[in-house]
């Protein structure tokens, strides 16, 4: 178990090494079996058709024989009223070493309590030459339980067959027949035959006899192919054929129910009704119950006034003080024992427990039934034929106040209140209840009733290079609060400590222990919370490409909710957890006012959601991640968009920290020759050339003075002195903004901000600040040259200043627009009042120097000097006269 497993609800009950204790139960609690007659060797009944094996196909060979070529796959099954007789050979080619491996060690398994085992044949044939070896090879009858692990022992034996001298090449040719027919069903029968394999198989034969009149349901998927009919002797005969069938595989993370194999079906069972109706008999609760059973039900009857809180206390009970344990033999598989007797001996698989809890139930007043579902199939149950054969599960439908619920007495104890009580949820189910003829929906899980609230904390402020203290609290609630619990309580602390340790080393490789993982547990609520701490001793680590240092911020459990399927291109559906609620809230302490981005990000998918925002808060980096799955597959013709969208929420996932220690306050420094971006000098000599040259044109513009009568109102005085003031701390201000702008040009603080991969970096940060730069600096020397024509009273001034004024909130206008696209320079309401004041300003001044009367009689000096014009001289009339 890992600590994935734990947080996601998986591995929570394992119980492997309790495997001895199971095995001394079973040597008390099951009678020994005989094992005289376990198989017997004779001849091929006559009901039984030979067919010819077929011929590898070399070109398929390579689609994945694993070694061996299947020649012939043969299936035949009688079944009459009184018995059923199943006839299976197999003939196989070792095409190497490890094919030898494969077909000279046989498996046969068979139920001992019901079925008889007879060989027939057992050969080798090599260059055409046949060997048998019935009575030569090794054979040994083993008690092998496959399901000892889950707590599931059916009685089941194998008969093991090791062949002597198999080569390469050779074939084994083998055929068994086994009769006998389980007396739970009723006489009945039901089954399938595979006729496509996922490995190439040259020939399969299937064949099935019933009498004629019988009673039988026919079903094929996948395949168009008809059964050839035939009646002799009383039975109807029916037969599949199929030469060479196209192998076939499904990828990997495909769902359970997904089998697109070509299939036949058959059934006894006509309708879900019949099945019902053999259900029914088997899942009688008593009318009365023994002492210790009804001691239980007048206990809760008197401890519990409420139908909810009666169903909880019965349901606590049977999987409280009755441990799961399935002693399935015969008529066992499928009929539940009596429920005084499961109380009694304390344990019970899921159709003991199941009628247990039922019989409780209604003995308290509380309607009930045993409802049976497919945990694998789920949905695709309702693809099936009817039959018992199609259920592998049984819980309990329990109706409360009117509403239904599904419970599971195989589960762990649920200690929840009803509001908090995690239900199965398998799709569909077929109630064992009088008069039922059809499937029922089960209530689907809603998508956050399997949560995880997570929070991570790491502490940097000591700045990343230093050790960071990390905690991490989840939360879980629902299911995974369940199984949470259940790992805690069948492993030991030190164990879960050191795997989760070594989960997080994988992303933080020099990580340790920094405090002891503390539990907390609501059980009514079923929430639990764990706690953890570590410390990262070593978080930062050079930068790729050796410029600056960089810390990666991991996100491990919602990289692993949106993990990229293995096979992507992929003709099958893709399984995927649901329900799953996960949200993580990430902070982090960090060393100083760090630049961060604030943004919001969201991606929307017909299966699932994820958001993730970012903000700064001081000296706090918060981010908010929540995905939840809207379904649990995604259908093959969906890939492509899944796909995409999947790796847009994953590249959201990456966050890192870069700096450059060199850059950071307190680092060595050379002298300002060192630190002088000369570039950017070079480029403001040349830029202050360009408008000194602008400057000097503008200085040249000489227009004709304004008509003036007034000439005594000639002179700085009045608001012309204070017009000459606003000038003069406007020149102060652009001096002042061109110092400020050095700080943003050194060398240091240019390569912060327009370095790719810094996290200062935004690809408008160079225009914006050669834009400002040209911006100030032409401001600058307008400046100068304004208060030049005002201290000259040049004729120029009012016309020049006022475009100067206009042209300077221009320019402010469109740098706040140019800002306004910087996350970290979002415009406030005193940039904008700024901006309207400064507009209002050069309204009343523009409006000054057109209207003023003393601004026409001041400025009037021409640049060059016009000499008034020669007057004529006029002649005397009186002297003339």
């Amino acid at each position: 178990m890992n600590r994935e497993d734990v947080r996601s609800g998986r591995g929570a009950g394992a119980a492997g090494h309790k495997l001895a204790r199971w095995l001394l139960v079973l040597a008390a609690c099951l009678p020994m079996i005989g094992r005289a007659a376990d198989y017997t060797i004779g001849p091929l009944p006559g009901w039984v058709v030979p067919v010819a094996p077929g011929k590898a196909d070399a070109a398929k060979l390579g689609q994945g024989s694993d070694g061996v070529a299947f020649l012939l796959t043969d299936t035949q099954i009688l079944a009459d009223r009184q018995d059923r007789e199943r006839y299976h050979r197999v003939v196989s080619e070792a095409l190497d070493a490890h094919g030898v491996e494969a077909i000279a060690n046989i498996q046969i398994p068979f139920d001992p309590s019901y079925q008889k085992l007879v060989l027939h044949s057992l050969e080798v044939i090599r260059h055409g030459r046949a060997i048998s070896q019935l009575h030569t090879a090794k054979m040994r009858v083993i008690q092998r339980e496959a399901g000892l692990e889950e707590r599931i022992y059916d009685g089941t034996r194998t008969l093991a067959i090791f062949l002597d001298d198999v080569r390469p090449g050779d074939v084994v040719d083998y055929s068994y027949v086994m009769s006998g027919r389980n007396p739970v069903f009723g006489g009945r029968d039901f089954g399938t035959y595979e006729l496509q394999f996922g490995l190439p198989v040259a020939r399969v034969h299937a064949r099935l006899l019933v009498p004629v009149g019988a009673s039988l349901k026919l079903a094929s998927r996948h395949t168009a192919m008809k059964p050839r009919v035939t009646v002799r002797d009383g039975l109807r005969d029916y037969t599949w054929d199929a030469l060479d069938p196209p192998v076939l595989t499904v990828e990997a993370g495909a769902p359970a129910w997904y089998s697109p194999f070509a299939q036949v079906s058959w059934s006894q069972f006509d309708d879900w009704g019949q099945v019902v109706d053999w259900a029914l008999p088997l899942y009688r609760t008593p009318d009365t119950l023994d002492a210790a059973l009804q001691a239980q039900v007048d206990r809760i009857a008197r401890t519990e006034s409420t139908p909810a809180g009666r169903m909880l206390a019965a349901l606590r009970l049977v999987q409280g003080e009755v441990r799961y344990l399935g002693v399935e033999i015969g008529p066992n598989s499928h009929a539940p024992n009596p429920p005084a007797q499961v109380y009694a001996r304390r344990f019970g698989d899921c159709k003991d427990k199941t009628l247990l809890t039922v019989t409780l139930l209604r003995h308290l007043g509380i309607d009930a039934w045993p409802a049976l579902v497919n945990t694998d199939l789920r949905r695709s149950v309702a693809e099936q034929l009817p039959s018992p054969g199609v259920f592998d599960h049984v819980l309990v439908l329990a109706r409360v106040d009117g509403r239904d619920w599904w419970i599971d007495p195989t589960r762990n104890t649920q200690m929840a209140d009803l509001a908090h009580l995690s239900q199965d949820h398998f799709d569909l189910a077929l109630v064992v209840a009088p008069g039922g003829r059809a499937l029922t929906a089960m209530k689907r899980a809603a998508p956050d009733a399997s949560r995880r609230e997570l929070h991570a904390t790491y502490d940097a402020s000591h700045g990343f290079d230093a050790p960071v203290p990390f905690t991490m609290q989840t939360v879980a609630s629902g299911e995974v609060g369940e199984a949470l619990r259940n790992a805690f309580a069948s492993n030991s602390r030190a164990e879960l400590q050191k795997n989760f340790l070594n989960f997080y080393a994988g992303y933080y490789p020099h990580i340790g222990e920094a405090g002891a993982l503390a539990l907390r547990d609501d059980p009514t609520a079923n929430r639990v919370t764990l706690d953890e701490h570590y410390v990262i001793h070593a978080m930062s680590a050079p930068a790729d490409d050796g410029r600056g240092r960089v810390a990666l911020l991991h996100f491990p459990e919602l990289a692993r909710a949106m993990n990229a399927p293995d096979t992507p291109i992929r003709t099958a559906p893709l399984q995927v957890s649901y329900p799953l609620d996960l949200s993580q809230q990430t902070e982090v302490l960090l060393p100083n006012a760090w630049p961060v981005k604030t943004m919001t990000t969201r991606v929307d998918d017909p299966a699932f959601r994820f958001e993730r925002s970012i903000r700064r808060d001081g000296l706090r980096l918060l981010i908010t991640d929540h995905f939840q799955s809207l379904t649990d597959e995604v259908p093959a013709a969906q890939m492509p968009r899944y796909l995409d969208d999947l790796a847009r929420a994953r590249k959201v996932l990456a966050f890192r920290f870069w700096w450059n220690p060199a850059l950071q306050p307190g680092a060595a420094r050379g002298s300002w020759i060192d630190h002088m971006n000369w570039l950017m000098a070079l480029l403001a000599v040349g830029m202050v050339a360009g408008w000194a040259w602008l400057a000097a044109r503008v200085y040249r513009y000489d227009p004709e003075p304004a008509p003036a009568s007034e000439h005594r109102l000639a002179g700085f005085a009045g608001w012309l002195v204070v017009l000459g003031l606003v000038l003069g701390f406007r020149l102060v201000m652009a001096t002042a903004a061109l110092w400020h702008m050095g700080g943003a040009l050194a060398i240091e603080r240019w390569t912060a901000l327009t370095t790719f991969g810094a996290p200062t970096y935004n690809a408008l940060w160079a225009p914006l600040l050669l834009f400002e730069l040209a911006g100030n600096l032409g401001g600058w020397v307008f400046t100068l040259l304004v208060l030049a024509l005002f201290l000259k009273r040049r004729s120029s001034f009012p016309r020049v200043a006022m475009l100067v004024l206009m042209s300077g909130v221009l320019l402010q206008c469109v740098d706040l627009a140019l800002s306004a696209q910087m996350p970290t320079l979002r415009a406030t309401g005193k940039d904008i009042t700024t901006i309207v004041r400064a507009v209002i300003g050069v309204g009343l001044w523009s409006a000054y120097l057109v209207r003023s009367r003393r601004v026409k009689a001041t400025f009037v000096v021409r640049h060059r000097t016009v000499e008034p014009p020669e007057l004529p001289v006029m002649a005397d009339p009186a002297a003339a006269g």
